[in-house]
């Protein structure tokens, strides 16, 4: 076999072999740590599987990786556990990551009390997000860039939604539940948001540009607070404040 045959067979096994680790990546042993956007942008990965010496994932590590379907954990990693493909906190308390990959309905496990930032991001192929009861906050970019995103509870009990957590989704109309007390910068902006619904007379906590282009937004409150709510100084920027008898309300939960 001639030299020239020798590196053709080698670069096409090189070829093979790169192809084959991008579809099914196996993290090292003793790599600790998965760091911001690692695998960005990733095209042909479906799966991912992290040894237990892993301890810290970064943000964004898996961004636009929309064919990566499942995560993989080794049993003995004491930081991380998965359940059908996701990452969760040992105890099961802190959702992760979600691969970008899952489709349709995404029911949030009871056991979960938190949702680490930016958990779904790009996760386009998501179409509702059912979250337990009694959960208190949505945390920053949770749902960021998912494009796919049409409906999600909120339960009562949450207080707080964080920043751009809804940025980039489809969903229209929004019930807030009576114990929200914070809804921070940008939460909603690039949405297709056309109807909010509150329950309380009184106006709580809002952070900069939170629902983007609001004059095209109805917001629907409680008459006895309507004339609070068009004097607040963010509030009142809604083109269109209604009472909630008015035609335009959505059924609350």
């Amino acid at each position: 076999m001639t030299m020239k045959h020798i590196l053709t067979l080698a670069f096409a096994c090189a070829a093979s072999f790169s192809i084959n680790a991008q579809e099914a990546i196996i993290v090292p042993a003793g790599q600790t740590e998965i760091v911001d956007s690692a695998y960005y942008k990733n095209q042909e990965v479906t799966s991912i599987s992290l040894p237990a010496s892993v301890e810290k994932i970064g943000l964004h590590a898996v961004d636009h990786c929309f064919k990566l379907a499942e995560f993989k954990v080794d049993a003995d990693n004491p930081n991380f556990t998965v359940a059908d493909g996701v990452i969760y906190s040992k105890d099961g308390s802190t959702l992760i990551l979600c691969p970008p990959g899952k489709e349709g309905e995404f029911v949030v496990p009871s056991t979960v009390t938190i949702i680490a930032p930016y958990a779904f991001s790009s996760c386009k192929k998501i179409t509702s997000i059912v979250l337990p009861d009694g959960f208190q906050e949505i945390p920053d970019g949770a749902f960021y860039k998912c494009w796919g995103l049409e409906k999600i509870n909120l339960p009562e009990g949450l207080k707080r939604i964080g920043k751009n957590a809804f940025d980039g989704t489809i969903i229209q109309k929004m019930n807030m539940p009576t114990s929200m007390e914070l809804i921070d910068d940008e939460a909603f902006i690039n949405t297709s948001l056309v109807e909010v619904n509150l329950r309380v007379t009184t106006p709580f906590e809002l952070g900069e540009n939170v629902f983007g282009e609001i004059h095209v937004t109805r917001l629907n409150v409680p008459s006895a607070g309507l004339s609070k709510f068009k004097k607040h100084p963010k509030w009142g920027k809604f083109g269109r404040i209604t009472p909630t008898h008015s035609y335009w309300t959505v059924k609350l939960p």
